[in-house]
């Protein structure tokens, strides 16, 4: 009888535990997990190639650094994704908000952490891997110079909106 009494207890116990409920839509949970695995590989890849080029030094005969085929595919993929990605994404939603060009900007950033985190992380990345390239550009490869003038020019085209009329 005390066995049976233990068990119910134990029931009653596992009836009040509440289970866990994933708050929001299960899908757009996983396509942001997906987008910021996406977003942390971007990062890491070229932190790392940027680290590399800084470090490099061609007394061992070589004079440039050289990147597998796979390194500079995968690269530029990266790449790409996120700055088309970060710049269609955030032009969306500035054309989907209303007021001056500025709030509309902030509001759009605001409304998404993973975007902003994206558009941080293109700036931030974008911008070390220019003064890697100026600093070192003997030994860098052409992959670090067209990304970091890529960057140059997603950062020159954000410029350019702030002054475009409302």
């Amino acid at each position: 009888m005390s066995q049976k009494t233990d068990m119910t207890e134990t029931k009653k116990q596992r009836a009040r535990i509440p289970p866990v409920v994933v708050p929001g839509d299960p899908m757009k949970i996983m396509l942001q997990l997906v987008a910021g695995a996406f977003l942390a590989l971007f990062a890491g890849l070229w932190i790392w190639i940027a680290w590399k080029v800084w470090r490099f030094d061609s007394n061992g005969g070589t004079e440039a650094l050289e990147f597998s085929d796979a390194i500079v595919a995968t690269a530029g993929i990266v790449a790409s994704a996120v700055a088309a990605g970060t710049a269609a994404v955030l032009g969306i939603e500035i054309q989907r908000r209303s007021g001056r060009l500025s709030a509309r900007v902030n509001s759009a950033v605001a409304s998404s952490p993973l975007l902003f985190a994206g558009v941080v992380a293109y700036i931030v990345v974008g911008g070390l891997n220019l003064v890697v390239w100026l600093g070192n550009s003997d030994a860098a490869p052409d992959m670090v110079g067209t990304f970091a003038l890529g960057a140059l020019g997603w950062l020159a085209g954000a410029f350019a909106s702030v002054f475009s009329a409302d």
